[in-house]
C-alpha cells in the first residue's frame, strides 16, 4: 500500500514538474537571439536559424521599433530563405512578429517588436488608414466658417494589437477583446467590467501589465 502511494505521489510530483517546465516570460523576458520559423520555435524560445548561418539586409526604425528585412540568405553565398517563411525573431533579446501582408502600407516584409512580453504580449506599428476629418473653409474676412463637411483622408494612426502566447492568436488590443481574453481571470475581469467605457480606455494597458503579472506563463520545452 505503501509503495502504490509513493508511486501515485512521485506521478503526481512528476506531472506537476512537467508543468511548471520552461523559463516565466516577463514582460521583458530575453529570448534567444535566432529567426523562428514556426510559432511553436518562439514559445520554445528555441530559434531555427541562427544570425551567425545567415546574411541579412536588416533596417531597423528605433523610433516605430519596425524592422524591415530586404534580403535573407544562406552564408557564404548560399541559397535565399523566402522572408514570408518567417514567423519572427529575436535581437539582443526583444522579439519581433511579421506584420501580416496588406495589415500595413510597406512595400517589404515589416516586422513589429513585442513591447511587453508575457501571456498576452503586445506590440504596435504606425499607419495610414482612410478615415473621415472634419473640415471647414473660413471667410476671410469675417473669420468664420461658411462651409463645413467631412472628407476621407489617409492618417496616420497607432495599431495596436495583442498576441496569445498559448495560441499564437493576434487580434486587436481594444476593450471589447481584451474581455474575453481576460475570461479566465474572474476577479480582474470582474474589475475592468465595472469601469465606464472611457475608464476602460484610459486603465486598458495597465490592465493588461496586472493580468500578465497575475497570470504567468512559461516556455515550453521541446517546441
Amino acid at each position: 500500500m505503501r509503495i502504490l502511494l509513493f508511486s501515485i505521489l512521485f506521478s503526481v510530483a512528476l506531472s506537476g514538474n512537467a508543468q511548471v517546465s520552461g523559463e516565466v516570460v516577463s514582460k521583458n523576458f530575453h529570448f534567444k537571439d535566432g529567426i523562428y520559423l514556426h510559432f511553436s520555435s518562439f514559445q520554445a524560445d528555441s530559434p531555427d536559424i541562427a544570425w551567425e548561418d545567415v546574411e541579412a539586409t536588416i533596417i531597423t526604425n528605433p523610433q516605430t521599433s519596425l524592422t524591415v528585412i530586404d534580403s535573407l540568405r544562406w552564408r557564404n553565398g548560399g541559397a535565399l530563405i523566402p522572408i514570408d517563411s518567417i514567423w519572427g525573431f529575436s535581437r539582443n533579446g526583444v522579439p519581433s512578429v511579421r506584420i501580416p501582408e496588406g495589415e500595413i502600407n510597406k512595400r517589404l516584409p515589416t516586422f513589429a517588436a513585442l513591447k511587453l512580453r508575457g501571456k498576452i504580449c503586445y506590440f504596435t506599428y504606425p499607419d495610414y488608414r482612410m478615415r473621415e476629418v472634419f473640415v471647414a473653409a473660413y471667410n476671410p474676412l469675417t473669420g468664420r466658417p461658411f462651409r463645413t463637411g467631412k472628407v476621407l483622408r489617409e492618417k496616420e494612426i497607432l495599431v495596436e494589437r495583442m498576441l496569445s502566447f498559448d495560441t499564437g492568436q493576434v487580434a486587436d488590443f481594444n476593450p471589447e477583446n481584451f474581455k474575453s481574453w481576460i475570461a479566465n481571470d474572474e476577479a480582474l475581469l470582474n474589475s475592468f467590467l465595472e469601469l465606464t467605457p472611457s475608464e476602460q480606455q484610459d486603465k486598458l494597458f495597465k490592465t493588461l501589465l496586472i493580468y500578465d503579472d497575475r497570470n504567468l506563463v512559461r516556455t515550453r520545452d521541446g517546441g
